[in-house]
């Protein structure tokens, strides 16, 4: 009953809130992946904005884990082992005070929808009746994100998951500008901006955010797009 009061309020502002209520977590994250159609549409904190950012950006951590194996991913320590696995993943969530995460994949009759992302500040194993809660949730929340698909025009997502849409819109059009300003490939531009958010510790969408206000310029001397932690 707490996540339909919640999400009723709106579609996807309120589903990440919902998942801290109704699962007792420090924080939640929804990504939808795979293809054109992907991207992070609602996230709990700041905090969580800029982890599920980089797993989205960088292509490693639990939620990219869970995704391609359509397995939960716990991760109740990131110690060392976990630092190997996903390196800038658990540098930036040392930085963020989390302490443990786990992902559980959006799926349906085999196709994987998305990703619900779990944060906690301490470390240790969800109990038992998070672990099933997580899973049930996760299967409510594939169903939701299909329902609220079922108008939307093929090959686009729905009106009210436009937050993922405006997401990639900003950072693509970020792309095209920095690949003007340097004169160099659109692909490159988007690897020197992810290498930018990283190094100052802000999120993709900010940094992007910034590029297209025109309050921030590149420059052509950039460090590598591969930062180590």
């Amino acid at each position: 009953m707490a996540f339909a009061r919640e999400t009723a309020r709106s579609a996807t502002a309120r589903m990440c809130t919902a998942c801290v209520e109704v699962l007792d977590v420090t924080g939640a994250g929804i990504t939808i992946m795979g293809g054109d159609l992907a991207g992070p549409i609602c996230v709990s904190s700041s905090n969580v904005a800029a982890l599920e950012d980089l797993q989205y950006s960088m292509g490693e951590g639990p939620c990219r884990d869970a995704y391609r194996s359509g397995q939960s991913v716990h991760a109740p320590r990131l110690d060392h082992a976990t630092s190997e696995r996903w390196p800038s993943f658990v540098g930036l969530a040392h930085r963020s005070g989390i302490a443990a995460v786990f992902a559980y994949p959006m799926a349906v009759a085999g196709a994987r929808v998305g990703v619900l992302t779990l944060y906690q500040q301490h470390e240790g194993e969800l109990t038992s009746a998070q672990h099933e809660d997580s899973v049930a949730l996760a299967e409510v929340l594939t169903e939701t994100v299909l329902s609220l698909q079922d108008d939307a025009p093929a090959g686009t997502l729905a009106s009210c998951l436009d937050d993922a849409i405006e997401y990639r819109a900003e950072i693509y059009q970020a792309s095209g500008i920095v690949a003007i300003q340097l004169s160099i490939p659109v692909d490159d531009a988007l690897l020197r901006i992810r290498a930018h958010a990283f190094a100052d510790d802000r999120t993709l969408a900010a940094v992007a955010a910034d590029i297209v206000a025109h309050r921030l310029r590149l420059p052509r001397d950039h460090p590598s797009p591969d930062p180590e932690v």
